[in-house]
């Protein structure tokens, strides 16, 4: 994987739904950033044991720590973010303690946002809450999130709200 200043992680069941488009217009205004579909990787849940330590995860992780901005993308699954997205959350956990603690410490100031498509008209907060929370247990900035209602292809206006939020994730450009 490239070292880019921006990562994005997307969790959807679709890799061509409406998140996946969303997340594709922001990431297409965004040189060298990488848009990472959890669905083709291997995440395996999280143990205490830790069972999974030979997945997808701690390399991705190790992204994340050369990252300065980290985005999720996930699309409103019955009020909370995707299953792909929190079995990736759920990992966060392997980076508080052991031999990986250096690398959930070295999340410290990065900031981290979050592309959502759903059915209503706004992000419940059930939703943004635990991207949010995230964001400030491991002491990064809350950069919030760019939300976008219904199905189908993206208007114009979500087009320009994708833009103006790859302005925020990344202002020089």
């Amino acid at each position: 994987m490239k070292h880019s200043s921006i990562i994005g992680f997307l969790g959807s069941s679709r890799a061509d739904g409406n998140t996946a488009a969303l997340a594709n217009a922001v990431f297409s205004e965004l040189d060298s950033a990488v848009l990472v579909d959890l669905s083709e990787r291997m995440i395996g849940p999280y143990s205490y044991e830790n069972a999974h330590a030979a997945d997808d995860f701690i390399p991705l992780a190790g992204a994340m720590a050369k990252a300065d901005a980290i985005v999720f993308a996930s699309p409103v699954y019955w009020y909370s973010m995707s299953a792909q997205m929190k079995a990736f959350f759920d990992r966060l956990t392997d980076l508080t303690k052991g031999e990986m603690k250096p690398v959930g410490k070295s999340l410290a100031g990065k900031t981290m946002y979050a592309i959502a498509t759903g059915g209503s008209p706004d992000a419940p907060s059930s939703f943004v809450q635990p991207f949010a929370d995230t964001a400030g247990y491991f002491n990064m900035r809350w950069g919030g999130l760019l939300y976008a209602p219904g199905a189908g292809e993206l208007s114009s206006e979500t087009h320009k709200a994708a833009k103006a939020f790859a302005r925020k994730i990344s202002p020089l450009h």
